[in-house]
């Protein structure tokens, strides 16, 4: 999901950047591992509010702050400015209503249902595992009811609270939550013993890439399995070392009622999804419909 683009980019602005902590910026503006382009913020931020300015300029690598200042000072039209803070608001979108909406976030990926099948495949029975990318715990809550001790790591400590709340809700005393990122893992060598990350690992940073992939590797025994379910590059982790294995899934995603099924539809999948709910009154919809595969395969990868 972290990947595209949905019409509910269009609520947010460049000073809901303001609403992120440092922490957040330092690893989402980061241009060494897939962060928005120091060039990019030197133009989307023309006429920004002082206070978000110099927040920004805190997040930023020295390296970086001299490339933003330096594209700064050249003369762009009005246009361009708005186009960057649209490019800006799109790359930070899924990072953004993690902060902002963490709610709506909840309600909207509580439909997308893992298959116990494919859950299966990995063996957490009795072993301690590490969620990357955990957000509301859509995997964590699952596989504590069969692992020993789940580590359930995200960047965004609002979605950690709710994954507490519902630990807490379902009487699941094995989950430990831990605010990093994905690149740098508070995690001793060889600790765990499954390392996953469910829906959340794309092939740059700041969420996946090389350095968050050598990070989860690092903090697998040997014997220990590496997993990205829901991949979506397969063939970016077959190239590294990971097989492939899929299993025959529910292929809707399974929203709360009609109405919720609709709204969020339309603010995150397109016009035509929502139309369909509204044509067929029907809140499990077609993944078919949504445009998106089903969450039915994973890449694993055993450390040697």
């Amino acid at each position: 999901m972290a990947s595209r683009v949905p019409p509910r980019a269009r609520d947010f602005s460049l000073a809901d950047l303001g609403r992120l902590d440092a922490a957040a910026l330092r690893t989402l503006l980061d241009p060494a591992d897939g962060g928005v382009s120091p060039e990019l913020l030197g133009v989307a931020l023309r006429g920004c509010d002082a206070t978000l300015v110099s927040k920004v300029r805190r997040a930023l690598p020295r390296s970086a702050l001299a490339v933003m200042d330096a594209r700064a000072s050249d003369p762009v039209s009005e246009e361009q400015v708005r186009s960057a803070r649209t490019d800006v608001v799109g790359q930070l979108f899924w990072p953004l209503l993690y902060w902002c909406e963490p709610d709506e976030y909840d309600e909207l990926i509580s439909g997308e249902r893992i298959n116990q099948r494919l859950l299966d495949e990995i063996d957490l029975d009795a072993r301690v595992v590490c969620d990357i990318g955990t957000g509301t715990g859509r995997f964590a809550l699952p596989a504590a009811r069969h692992a020993r001790r789940v580590i359930a790591v995200d960047l965004v400590p609002q979605l950690l609270r709710i994954l507490e709340k519902r630990a807490r809700e379902a009487r699941l005393t094995n989950i430990e939550t831990v605010r990093a990122p994905f690149q740098r893992l508070p995690l001793a060598d060889a600790s765990v013993d499954v390392a996953v990350a469910c829906s959340s690992f794309t092939t740059h940073g700041p969420h996946g890439g090389a350095r968050a992939l050598a990070e989860a590797e690092r903090i697998v025994r040997t014997g220990g399995d590496v997993v990205v379910i829901w991949p979506q590059n397969v063939r970016w982790l077959l190239d590294r070392g990971f097989s492939y294995i899929a299993v025959h899934s529910d292929d809707s995603m399974h929203f709360r009622d009609v109405p919720t099924a609709e709204r969020l539809c339309a603010r995150y999948y397109s016009a035509a999804a929502a139309r369909w709910v509204r044509d067929h009154d029907r809140a499990d919809v077609p993944y078919a419909v949504l445009g998106v595969t089903p969450p039915s395969d994973l890449c694993l990868k055993r450390m040697k």
